[in-house]
């Protein structure tokens, strides 16, 4: 505790300092006498070799950390006296100091996103996404529900798979009607995508089987525009597409899937017998997305599904038109890069 008691008694600590340093000046002195010089002799020699006391005080003084905070101290004063005499200087020094910090803060945001972490997603580097590419060049990002089911029961590439259906969703309230983007999504993607809820729970097996309670996941972005931010919502019904619904959980703010629109997401249930084209939920075309298992290729993968869906030429014409390719995009590369077989 003395660095403590020197920071709130500096006359008695430098008091202190003097004396040490006298005595060590004065034993110097004794030992020039004894060594035979004279009085005077011995002591203008001592202080040749000590270099002056003042010179010797500042060198002990700079080891103290105490000394650097009573600078700085003093600096901040000065700075206070200085921003004071002039507001104007003031006042511009504080706001280009504040836009600096806040735009470096911005695109360091924005940089962390995009290209450090562009998604908040489990093993994101293997998430990849399928399309058809026909001989005309179109493409097609989504599929009826039977080739969903085949890609994802009989593929030998895939660590998981699953799908979300997109659908225009209308919320009700009493400051009007809000139009969104929603989506149905198989049981277990936010467990596959590895996104727990900031508050509730997210869709379980249960959810989506029939006759099951109609429940939905709220996006952030759509909590706080409507609801305020307000976690006693979680366990109410609220009415979508003139439908009551349980809300059981709210997404992170970082969370999106789907497209960037999508605010909310409801249980999907898939079979080859009640999800038919022109059936259902329309429109009955599945997003499919999946995570490649560790180590497979983009290319090895989409030779694998290239096999599987080679029968969906006659089922599926307007899906998989003759000399389809059956392609992977990666996630990471913002659904640009492309591997057909």
């Amino acid at each position: 505790m003395n660095w403590l008691r020197r920071l709130f008694h500096k006359s008695r600590s430098e008091s202190q300092l003097d004396k040490e340093l006298r005595f060590h000046l004065e034993q110097q002195i004794a030992d020039n006498i004894s060594a035979g010089l004279s009085a005077e002799e011995a002591r203008c020699r001592a202080q040749q070799e000590f270099g002056g006391l003042e010179r010797v005080k500042e060198e002990v003084r700079d080891t103290r950390w105490e000394t650097h905070l009573d600078t700085l101290t003093h600096d901040f004063r000065y700075a206070l006296r200085t921003l004071r005499k002039d507001r104007r200087f003031a006042l511009i020094a504080i706001f280009t100091l504040a836009l600096g910090i806040s735009s470096t803060t911005a695109i360091f945001s924005v940089i962390d996103c995009v290209l450090l972490h562009p998604f908040p997603y489990k093993n994101a580097d293997r998430l990849v996404s399928l399309s058809v590419l026909a001989a005309d060049q179109e493409r097609a990002w989504r599929f009826p529900a039977l080739p969903f089911l085949d890609f994802k029961e009989q593929n030998h590439t895939f660590e998981d798979m699953f799908g979300l259906v997109f659908r225009g969703t209308r919320y009700v309230s009493g400051e009007g009607t809000d139009e969104f983007f929603g989506g149905w999504v198989t049981p277990g993607t936010f467990e596959s995508l590895g996104i727990k809820p900031l508050l509730g729970r997210t869709i379980t097996p249960e959810d989506a089987r029939p006759g099951s309670s109609p429940v939905f996941v709220m996006s952030y972005r759509l909590w706080s525009r409507h609801f305020g931010r307000d976690p006693q919502i979680i366990g109410k019904a609220i009415i979508l597409n003139r439908t009551p619904m349980t809300l059981i959980g709210v997404m992170p703010r970082r969370f999106q899937f789907g497209r960037g629109e999508c605010e909310v997401w409801m249980p999907l249930y898939l079979t080859r017998d009640t999800f038919l084209p022109g059936a259902g939920i329309e429109p009955n075309e599945v997003w499919t997305v999946g995570h490649l298992k560790p180590g497979v290729t983009s290319e090895t993968a989409a030779a694998d599904l290239q096999a599987i869906a080679k029968h969906f030429e006659t089922t599926y014409p307007l899906y998989f038109p003759p000399e389809f390719r059956l392609g992977i995009s990666a996630f990471n590369d913002g659904y640009t890069t492309y591997f057909f077989v």
